[in-house]
């Protein structure tokens, strides 16, 4: 199986990438460093299972026709390669804002077009393609890391939510479109996980931080079990759920 991986140098990708592998997976792996994917192909240290395709979302996933453009070319690449079509698309793309307001202004933009409308219009693409070409298609899985932040809209955070909250959305109705055509949809909603996002912020000292390695285990589980949402670690779910049910006249006055 050909596996796309989108932001492959994410920390959370990275161990995906190597579980793939250990099952004998062929990966390609994107990402915007040209650098930093050749030193993750190094690490890996499978050379004949890798190929190496740099984009820039802002430039590639601009907008329907850029996205058309790139997810041929990600086509391309795995038949050039080994002769085969992208079977699974594993998406870790994202962008988180500083938690201080006064960023915003020139953080906004990024964060929802990093976190939702860049991937909407490669996702688009990718269900067109499905779509026009039902009978010899053989995309079987979509995953795509979202957030718990996607569940309320949060003082400290609420236009990365906002834009992730978009994104659960957008999955839930691709889930339902692409079912009829045999490809499974994962949405992917990790808790705070050890990684370069979180890297000097408040949140890195926090006792609910998890391990990368962890939470790519669960997704590894989620993306052969096929189900349509996870929770990483499972305990999210709940606490979430609580989080949800607070009333509107309450929730306001917290300043988390």
């Amino acid at each position: 199986m050909s596996i796309l991986i989108l932001s492959a140098t994410s920390d959370i990708a990275q161990e995906n990438a190597q579980l793939f592998l250990q099952r004998n997976e062929r990966l390609i792996l994107a990402a915007r460093n040209p650098s930093l994917l050749q030193a993750l192909a190094e690490k890996l240290h499978a050379p004949e299972k890798i190929e190496l395709l740099p984009y820039d979302a802002t430039v590639d996933l601009r907008d329907n026709d850029a996205a058309e453009d790139f997810w041929s070319r990600c086509q391309e690449t795995s038949r050039q390669r080994w002769g085969e079509p992208i079977e699974g698309i594993y998406v870790a793309q994202g962008f988180l804002p500083h938690a201080d307001t006064r960023g915003w202004k020139t953080e906004l933009s990024p964060t929802l077009f990093l976190n939702f409308t860049s991937l909407a219009f490669f996702l688009e693409s990718v269900a067109r393609w499905q779509e026009a070409n039902r009978e010899c298609a053989t995309l079987r899985w979509i995953a795509v890391i979202s957030s718990v932040a996607a569940d309320r809209g949060r003082l400290s955070n609420y236009p990365y939510g906002a834009a992730k909250a978009g994104l659960d959305t957008y999955l839930s109705g691709l889930r339902a479109r692409l079912f009829h055509v045999g490809v499974h949809v994962l949405t992917i909603k990790p808790g705070l996980v050890r990684t370069k996002m979180i890297r000097g912020r408040k949140q890195e000292s926090s006792s609910t931080v998890v391990s990368a390695q962890r939470v790519a285990r669960h997704i590894d589980r989620a993306i052969r079990m096929r189900q349509n949402i996870v929770y990483t670690p499972w305990g999210w779910r709940w606490w979430m759920m609580l989080v949800r049910w607070i009333p509107e006249s309450i929730f306001k006055r917290l300043s988390f």
